[in-house]
């Protein structure tokens, strides 16, 4: 790998070059020891976008969790016509505001971020771009480790085999059992809400999306209704049939047929310049702000929850009492010393 220089905001703008195989965590990793700035996107399943601040995370976004305007709004925190009035890196103003305290807005954008890190670097077979320069669009000041943030990823996949080693359920519709057999089921809140809205066409991040709520607790819960019998597992793929000859077949010693031209090939849908960068706007998902990163559903698709049932969101500020903004930095402090 070629040597940069570092221009002076202390970014990197040497185009790293990731060889076959290597992995999104590895590439972290790489882009760590360099100290870079910019966007690493992982293209393909869920896939999602990594920033890095002189070789620091400071924020992830996938298309598998919510992104921390969605989680805001949600939780009843920040109303989503605010969002509309607010200029690009919008955390300085929420704060300014008076919309969320400077230790709210730092332990969402943590929560957010770990989050969709378990998306990204859990992404099978990614093809992998870095963009230099290109910050993260909430402008929050909170970074971590790359270390600390694969190492939070490991610890998720470990608890996840642990309350069930089957990851059948993780991205298929989720369809509760209607008849579990049991005279009695204890479920938690989040989980409650969980089967109340699962319609057998969600899976476990759009459930997320729609609540408002961490993708990788919601797909965690899932996992632990799997495991009680609670959560039906998706039906195994049919076998392909084996393809019959048809009737009309030529015999092997007739003249082949007049080929058809090749069709023209579709365009690349992440065209190369000349220089041999992908341009970032290629790379970064287009954002308009106000918009989130699942759709807000229409309002008559989110059921309310029966009189009697209340389930507090995963942020402060969704319940009555004003958070402690001293005990909040502490939550957030702890977060960061996680190893």
């Amino acid at each position: 790998m070629n040597s940069g220089t570092r221009h002076p905001g202390k970014s990197t703008r040497q185009q790293p070059k990731f060889g076959k195989g290597v992995t999104p965590a590895k590439a972290l990793e790489q882009l760590a020891a360099l100290g870079a700035t910019g966007a690493l996107t992982v293209l393909g399943e869920p896939g999602g976008v990594i920033f890095l601040r002189d070789g620091l995370v400071n924020g992830v976004e996938s298309p598998a969790a919510p992104s921390v305007d969605r989680l805001l709004t949600a939780a009843g925190v920040v109303e989503e016509r605010v969002w509309e009035t607010i200029p690009s890196r919008p955390a300085r103003a929420l704060v300014e505001g008076g919309h969320v305290t400077a230790a709210q807005i730092e332990l969402c954008a943590l929560n957010a971020l770990y989050d969709a890190a378990f998306f990204v670097l859990s992404t099978g077979r990614a093809e992998l771009r870095f963009a230099p320069d290109i910050e993260h669009w909430l402008g929050a000041d909170c970074t971590v480790t790359a270390d600390q943030v694969c190492d939070h990823v490991a610890r998720q996949r470990r608890i996840l085999d642990e309350v069930h080693p089957s990851d059948v359920t993780d991205t298929a519709p989720v369809r509760p059992v209607l008849r579990p057999g049991l005279d009695r089921v204890l479920v938690s809140g989040l989980q409650w809400e969980i089967v109340l809205h699962a319609d057998g066409e969600r899976t476990p991040q759009e459930l997320a999306g729609l609540l408002g709520r961490s993708a990788y607790a919601v797909t965690l819960d899932v996992r632990r209704l799997a495991a009680a019998g609670l959560i039906e597992s998706p039906p195994a793929p049919a076998p392909a049939p084996p393809e019959a000859a048809p009737a009309d077949a030529e015999p092997a010693d007739a003249e082949p047929a007049a080929e058809h031209p090749d069709p023209a090939p579709e365009p690349d849908p992440h065209p190369v310049a000349a220089n041999g960068t992908v341009p970032a706007t290629e790379l970064l998902p287009q954002r308009v702000p106000g918009t989130f990163t699942f759709e807000d559903p229409p309002a008559d698709t989110r059921r309310h929850l029966p009189a009697g049932v209340s389930a507090l969101a995963v942020l402060p500020g969704a319940i009555d009492k004003v958070p402690d903004d001293s005990l909040l930095k502490r939550i957030r402090s702890a977060l960061q010393s996680l190893r």
